[in-house]
C-alpha cells in the first residue's frame, strides 16, 4: 500500500510541475498570442489559399530552387484551413510545439541520467529543470513568436522525439520504437533541412556511450547497425529533395551554405554557445560578447574544479557534459555560416534545436554543484525568473511589430487618399521584430477584398521573379510597383 500511494503521489508531483511548465510558457507568451502577421506569414497564407497545400516550401519558387518541407506546408495548411486569416490560431499551434519540445527536453534529460548513481531526487527534479529552462530560454522568441520562423519549432519537434524513440529503441527488445525513430528523423528533415546532422548526434552518442558503458555496451558493429539506417534515410531525403527542387543545396544558395568564411566562422562558434543563454544586448559589438565568452569559460572550469573538490561525482557526468555540448555544435552547424544578431533577436531561431542539448548541459550543471536539492530549487527559480521577465520583455517587441503591422495595412485599406499618394519606404523590423521585409502585397490581397489583383500590378520586367513560371503572380511577386486604389506602393 505504501509503494501505491507513494507511486501515486509521484505522479501527481510530476503533474503539478508540468502544469507549471506549460503555465509558464502560456504567460511569457502570452503577448503575442493574437499578435497580428508579420512579413512571411502573409506571404504563407496567401500562397495557401492560391495553390494550396503544396505551394510552398515543396517546389520551385520565386524562379529559383528554395527550400523543400512538405511536412512542415501540409501542418501549415491544415492551421490555414481551420483559421484562415485569424492569427490567434496559428500562435497557438506555434506555442503548442514549443511546449511540447520543452517536454521532450525534459524527456531527454531523463532519459540520459537514469543511469547515473545520483540521488532519486536529483533525477526527478533534473528533467524538469531542463525543460523549464528550454521552454524559458530568451533565445526563442523569434522562433515561437513569429509565425513563420516555426520551421524550427516543428522541425525540432520531430528531431527530439525521433531521438527519445532511438534512446528508447536502441536497448529495447522490441524495435518499434527505433522504427518509429527513423520515421520521426524523416519527417524532421521533411520539417527543415537543417536536421540533416542528426545522424551526427546519433554518432556522437553511440561513442559517448562506448567510452561510459564499455561493460554493458554493444559491439561497434552492433552500433554500425544502428547509425547506418539514419544515413540511408538522409539519403533517401537528398534524392526526393533533388528531383523536386533540382539542386541539393537549395535554401539560401551556395552563396550563403557554402561559403566558408572562416573569421564569420569562429565568431559564430563564439556567439552561438553564448546567444543561446543570454538576450540580445542593444548597441552591443563583438568584443563584448567574446568577453562574455570567455567569462563563462572560466566560470565553467570555476565550477568544475570546484565540482571535484567538493564530492566525488560520478564518472560519466563530464562525458555527458561533453556530449551535451558536441549535440549542440553538432544541431546548430548548418547554420555555421547563416548570421545570428547580438543586438536584436534576427537570425536566433537557427539556434533552437542545439538550444535543447544546452539547457540539459545547463541543468546537468546546477544539478553537480549544488549541494542539495533546495539549493538547486533555489538557484534554478531564480534563473528561470531572469529568463522568463526576459521572454516576456522580448515579445513586447513582437507584440509591437503586429500592431505596426496592422495599422499599416488596415490604414491602407480605410483611408484611400483623394490624391495620388506614393509610399517608398515601409517598416522592416521592429527592434528584431520583422513587419513588412515582405508580405505587404500579399496582406492588401488577403484583406483588401481584391481576389485578383493582376490589374493592379505593373510588374518590374527586369526583375520580374515569374518570368516563366506558371503561377499566381500575388503569391511570390516582391520586387514590383503596385498600385492599389491611389496607393502606388515601390518596391
Amino acid at each position: 500500500m505504501f509503494k501505491i500511494n507513494q507511486g501515486r503521489s509521484l505522479l501527481i508531483y510530476r503533474a503539478i510541475l508540468i502544469v507549471i511548465i506549460a503555465l509558464a510558457g502560456i504567460v511569457c507568451y502570452y503577448p503575442i498570442i493574437n499578435s497580428f502577421f508579420l512579413s512571411d506569414d502573409l506571404v504563407l497564407i496567401a500562397i495557401f489559399e492560391q495553390v494550396g497545400p503544396w505551394g510552398l516550401w515543396v517546389n520551385q519558387q520565386h524562379g529559383q530552387s528554395l527550400f523543400f518541407r512538405p511536412v512542415l506546408s501540409l501542418i501549415s495548411f491544415l492551421d490555414y484551413q481551420i483559421w484562415g486569416n485569424e492569427p490567434l490560431g496559428y500562435h497557438l499551434t506555434n506555442l503548442g510545439f514549443h511546449l511540447s519540445n520543452a517536454l521532450a527536453v525534459g524527456w531527454t534529460a531523463s532519459l540520459l541520467v537514469r543511469n547515473f548513481p545520483i540521488g532519486r531526487h536529483y533525477k526527478i527534479v533534473l528533467p524538469y529543470i531542463s525543460g523549464f529552462v528550454f521552454l524559458l530560454l530568451p533565445s526563442h522568441t523569434e522562433a515561437v513568436s513569429w509565425i513563420s520562423a516555426r520551421t524550427d519549432v516543428i522541425s525540432s519537434f520531430f528531431g527530439f522525439v525521433a531521438f527519445i524513440a532511438y534512446l528508447i529503441g536502441r536497448n529495447s527488445r522490441y524495435k518499434y520504437p527505433y522504427i518509429l525513430s527513423l520515421l520521426l528523423f524523416f519527417m524532421a528533415v521533411l520539417s527543415k533541412e537543417s536536421l540533416v546532422t542528426f545522424p551526427g548526434l546519433i554518432i556522437l552518442f553511440e561513442i559517448y556511450d562506448y567510452f561510459t558503458n564499455k561493460k554493458n555496451g554493444k559491439s561497434w558493429q552492433n552500433r554500425l547497425g544502428l547509425i547506418i539506417p539514419y544515413v540511408a534515410v538522409l539519403a533517401v531525403y537528398f534524392i526526393w529533395r533533388v528531383i523536386k527542387i533540382g539542386t541539393l543545396v537549395g535554401g539560401y544558395g551556395e552563396d550563403i551554405h557554402l561559403r566558408f568564411d572562416w573569421a564569420h566562422i569562429a565568431q559564430n562558434l563564439i556567439i552561438y554557445p553564448t546567444r543561446t543563454f543570454l538576450p540580445p544586448i542593444f548597441n552591443s559589438n563583438f568584443s563584448l560578447w567574446l568577453s562574455i565568452f570567455w567569462l563563462i569559460v572560466l566560470l565553467s572550469l570555476a565550477c568544475t574544479s570546484l565540482l571535484f573538490k567538493s564530492r566525488t561525482p560520478d564518472p560519466s557526468i563530464p562525458p555527458l557534459l561533453l556530449f551535451l555540448a558536441g549535440s549542440f555544435f553538432v544541431a546548430v552547424l548548418p547554420a555555421i555560416n547563416v548570421f545570428v544578431s547580438i543586438t536584436d533577436t534576427q537570425g536566433e531561431r537557427y539556434l533552437y534545436f542545439g538550444s535543447g542539448f544546452a539547457s540539459i548541459y545547463l541543468a546537468v550543471v546546477l544539478a553537480c554543484l549544488c549541494m542539495n536539492i533546495r539549493l538547486i530549487l533555489v538557484v534554478s527559480s531564480i534563473l528561470l525568473l531572469i529568463f522568463g521577465l526576459t521572454v516576456q520583455s522580448l515579445n513586447q517587441n513582437w507584440q509591437v511589430a503586429g500592431s505596426i503591422s496592422q495599422n499599416i495595412l488596415l490604414g491602407m485599406l480605410q483611408d484611400n487618399p483623394n490624391t495620388p499618394a506614393i509610399i517608398t519606404a515601409i517598416p522592416d523590423n521592429y527592434r528584431g521584430a520583422y513587419i513588412y521585409r515582405t508580405g505587404l502585397i500579399q496582406g492588401l490581397y488577403l484583406f483588401g477584398g481584391v481576389k485578383n489583383m493582376r490589374s493592379h500590378l505593373v510588374a518590374n520586367p527586369v526583375t520580374d521573379p515569374l518570368k516563366g513560371y506558371n503561377l499566381p503572380p500575388i503569391a511570390f511577386r516582391q520586387s514590383c510597383t503596385i498600385i492599389y486604389a491611389n496607393w502606388t506602393i515601390q518596391f
